[in-house]
């Protein structure tokens, strides 16, 4: 028989007691709860319905798993709900979750009640740097208080492994973007290696920080790194920013890199409701204009799907 542990609590007051996270004695299943983040997401796993985005049930059991928030909005509790499968006394897999978000495991699970963050922080930091099949990160993450975010902020920067202080900037961007964005833009201009600083770059873009625009568009006028300036242009247009078509027909124009201005030529397709569309046009029509660019906005004209582009395309047909 599945058990099936459904979160009941959803309006109470703040429990007055706080338990210990004991050391396992058993593997299995545990879980517990800790106070979060004002901003954390409510998670949960998803079904569709209509259209919109649903909680579902989560499979613990299952190592297939993928969870967010959803058009139904979770209650929020203020809490973190964290559970942890335990095999031969070490963390095989670790899933954050709203309290309100049900679960289904075929294995009994320990509850170990309400934790205090820092010995839950504590715990999960033997699994931070850890990648694949643990979300040990976005939990730390989660947690409320200053341990957490100096604890990723430490990461962030100063990591020996580059895929570690990658995540650790993705999730700053994702739950701590108010305190956690001078660590992004710190990276962004100062690091010494180009893939950072287009890390960085992701993780801004992808967050809610209401200067994300101005960030990317200076990065993307004064990075010493090619890759690094046209994949700003990419963020930019992906953050649907209002003079972002314009910045990025001038940095088609002002950079003298083969690789930014094909970027860019990419980065007007990427605009949002097609915005770019009459910008590539007007490029593939221009004779005088570079042939290789006015191929790329060709090619990009053509994946639009759009119908502007299929009746440039059938002049330029009848035209040969």
């Amino acid at each position: 028989m599945r058990t099936v542990i459904l979160a009941c609590l959803l309006v109470s007051l703040w429990p007055t007691q706080v338990n210990a996270l004991p050391t396992a004695s058993a593997d299995g299943w545990y879980t517990w709860r800790v106070a979060a983040t004002d901003d954390s997401p409510s998670w949960c796993c998803v079904n569709w319905n209509g259209g919109r985005s649903v909680p579902g049930t989560c499979q613990l059991d299952d190592r297939r798993h993928g969870y967010s928030n959803t058009d139904d909005h979770l209650p929020e509790t203020g809490e973190l709900q964290i559970y942890a499968l335990l095999v031969d006394g070490k963390a095989e897999r670790i899933r954050p979750l709203s309290p309100a978000c049900p679960v289904e495991t075929t294995q009994p699970v320990n509850d170990l009640g309400l934790v205090n963050p820092v010995d839950s922080l504590n715990w999960l930091k033997t699994y931070a740097r850890r990648d694949g099949d643990s979300d040990a990160l976005p939990a730390i993450s989660m947690h409320r208080g200053t341990e957490s975010l100096e604890f990723i902020r430490d990461l962030a920067l100063h990591d020996q492994d580059p895929d570690v202080r990658g995540r650790a900037m993705f999730w700053l961007g994702q739950v701590r973007i108010a305190e956690g964005k001078a660590t992004l833009v710190q990276v962004m201009f100062e690091d010494q290696s180009a893939d950072l600083r287009e890390h960085a770059a992701f993780s801004l873009a992808q967050s809610s920080a209401s200067d994300k625009a101005g960030l990317l568009i200076r990065q993307g006028r004064t990075d010493p790194s090619a890759e690094v300036r046209g994949q700003a242009w990419f963020w930019l247009a992906q953050t649907g920013a209002k003079d972002g078509e314009t910045v990025i027909l001038h940095a088609l124009q002002d950079d003298r890199s083969a690789k930014v201005r094909d970027s860019a030529i990419f980065a007007l397709s990427q605009l949002p409701d097609g915005q770019g569309i009459p910008s590539l046009v007007r490029i593939v029509k221009d004779k005088s204009a570079d042939r290789e660019l006015r191929e790329q906005a060709l090619f990009w004209l053509a994946e639009s799907d759009s119908d502007e582009a299929y009746a440039l395309i059938d002049r330029l047909l009848s035209a040969r």
